[in-house]
């Protein structure tokens, strides 16, 4: 581990997240000083006793230039981390316009921002989601960018925005395309690794909603944030600068997600199958890993057992905080 983050001042967007949270936490081990800015004061931190205590926050929009800008300069912030966002695929639907300005117009805010007040790296969370269809395996980063969901279609605004910042306005501006991250403080209780613990840790039958055959690539979260991490370390190269990057893992089906988790339960149980066959768009998925692995040296630790055994402990220590501070809510 280098000294790079020591005493450097981070700025973490949506750091009441799951992801910012556990990023909190990792910079903070790299003796970095961390300032949170986020509408919520709660989110997930409440699943990481004492962090609150450890960083600076300050409660603001994305939409706020003035307010990010008193921040970053307020704080001699050198890097950001923006990880706020609207990240509801159900609500992408329900409220198409919201998404979009939360997600695009949130996102060239908070360069603007930063570019105005010199802060020196950025990194901004895309998403797995902007590929839409696809029929070329594995996907690649230079794949079209074909996601027409709201939510997709906003993570693409996001992801076009950084690079137009990164190769035109010379900004140390990186993408983040990460996938679906599990881990423990995870307060979304009914995301699929989520419930599926909780489910066996009462006793009960886990729920598969599909027909169990999506399938998608699930990252432990310590390797997602070791992934952001990467980024900014090395977003002033070329070859970085305004590019994104797939922070991935190998794909697994639904159903062979939730019987690796009942086996590291220890449990002779067999999941509820309900959903009828996959008809969505975004039930295929194999992001390649090769950009991440060659260009800035990132490749995930956690086998998606081991990542489960670390989640599943976690969950087993913890219930009575997941209890107090979880939320059932839908992905």
């Amino acid at each position: 581990m280098n000294d790079f983050w020591k005493d450097k001042t981070v700025l973490i967007t949506g750091l009441t997240g799951f992801i910012g949270c556990w990023l909190a936490e990792k910079l903070l081990e790299r003796g970095a000083k961390v300032i949170g800015f986020d509408l919520s004061e709660t989110g997930a931190l409440p699943l990481h006793p004492g962090l609150a205590e450890k960083i600076t926050f300050i409660k603001g929009s994305i939409l706020d230039q003035p307010a990010l800008e008193t921040a970053f300069k307020t704080h001699g912030v050198s890097v950001c981390f923006h990880l706020a966002g609207q990240s509801m695929i159900e609500v992408g639907e329900a409220a198409a316009s919201h998404t979009f300005d939360v997600n695009a117009r949130g996102t060239w805010t908070v360069l603007e921002a930063a570019r105005a007040t010199g802060v020196d790296r950025i990194v901004a969370s895309s998403s797995n989601t902007v590929y839409g269809e696809q029929t070329q395996f594995p996907t690649t980063e230079d794949a079209p960018l074909n996601g027409d969901h709201p939510y997709a279609a906003s993570k693409v605004c996001t992801d076009v925005i950084v690079r137009s910042y990164g190769k035109t306005l010379k900004m140390n501006a990186v993408a983040c395309r990460q996938t679906n991250t599990y881990g423990g403080g995870d307060y979304h209780l009914t995301h699929v690794v989520t419930s599926t613990i909780l489910s066996l840790l009462k006793g009960e039958q886990p729920v598969i909603k599909s027909d169990g055959t999506p399938t998608k690539a699930y990252l432990y979260v310590e390797d997602t944030v070791e992934g952001y991490i990467r980024l900014a370390e090395e977003a002033h190269h070329d070859g970085v600068r305004g590019e994104a990057f797939n922070i991935t893992c190998e794909s697994v089906s639904v159903l062979e997600l939730v019987k690796t988790i009942i086996e590291v339960s220890g449990q002779a149980i067999e999941p509820k199958v309900i959903g009828t066959a996959a008809t969505t768009r975004h039930d295929l998925e194999h992001l390649s890993m090769e950009k991440s692995k060659n260009v800035v040296n990132w490749h995930y630790r956690f086998p998606l057992k081991d990542g489960l055994q670390k989640t599943f402990e976690w969950y087993k220590n913890n219930m009575s905080l997941v209890e107090q501070f979880g939320r059932d809510t839908t992905h």
